[in-house]
């Protein structure tokens, strides 16, 4: 039976990267899937232009391709640029440059909770990947860029939040379409249809979550300009 987590607030500060916590021997119901994705379909888009198309993999030799891709995703840019101690790759991942025991204990945690995804991906019940068929912006920043991340990333954020609701965990794992040709050609997507990120689900081992560790809220935002370092409410 679907276990509910039905305090929004609750849903909102408790949806977690789960990894560790997955059950990945419960089966995942087609039509709760669905349900989530309906919910998803109502966030934010941008010129409502519904460019998403979603596969939901289920087939164990699927799963194995993308989970040996996934691998290799791993090998090249997190396992082998660490081992060689490439400097970019360092700062942005080793929990050696980590300020503090707890921070460094925090990122140690989550290299091995996506080492631990990275060896059991093909063992998740269900994957998904979401994907685009929007044109690709030419530049990171400026331009479409904006729009055509803004559509499809708030999707999938709502999906995962409705997945959570239902008692079950999900993950962001945008890291896939470092081999997104090859992910492509996996799930026989169009020419014009690019993944953006894949969500790995499955039902949570109990339903309690606790908020994630965060910098002090003050820290992170400005009235009306950044210059502004005084943080006073409205009176």
């Amino acid at each position: 039976m679907t276990r509910y987590v039905t305090d929004v607030d609750e849903v909102l500060n408790t949806t977690r990267t789960v990894r560790f916590r997955m059950d990945f021997d419960r089966h995942v119901e087609d039509e709760v899937l669905v349900e989530c994705l309906e919910l998803a379909q109502q966030a934010t888009v941008g010129s409502n232009q519904e460019y998403w198309k979603f596969i939901l993999v289920r087939e164990t030799g699927q799963k194995e391709k993308i989970a040996a891709l996934y691998r290799q995703v791993w090998e090249e840019t997190v396992a082998i640029p660490l081992a060689l101690g490439e400097a970019a790759t360092v700062t942005r991942l080793s929990p050696t440059v980590r300020a503090g025991d707890d921070a460094q204990r925090r990122q140690s945690k989550i290299l091995d909770g996506v080492k631990f995804l990275v060896d059991r991906l093909e063992h998740v019940p269900v994957v998904m990947i979401a994907c685009s068929s929007a044109p690709p912006p030419r530049k990171p920043l400026g331009g479409s860029a904006s729009g055509y991340y803004g559509s499809i990333i708030p999707f999938v954020w709502s999906f995962q939040l409705a997945l959570r609701s239902r008692g079950m965990g999900s993950v962001m794992a945008t890291a896939i379409v470092h081999k997104a040709e090859e992910l492509k050609t996996i799930l026989d997507l169009p020419d014009d249809c690019n993944p953006i990120t894949m969500v790995p689900i499955g039902y949570t081992k109990g339903l309690k979550f606790k908020k994630g560790a965060r910098r002090p809220i003050q820290e992170i935002y400005r009235w009306d300009r950044w210059s502004n370092s005084q943080q006073t409410l409205s009176q």
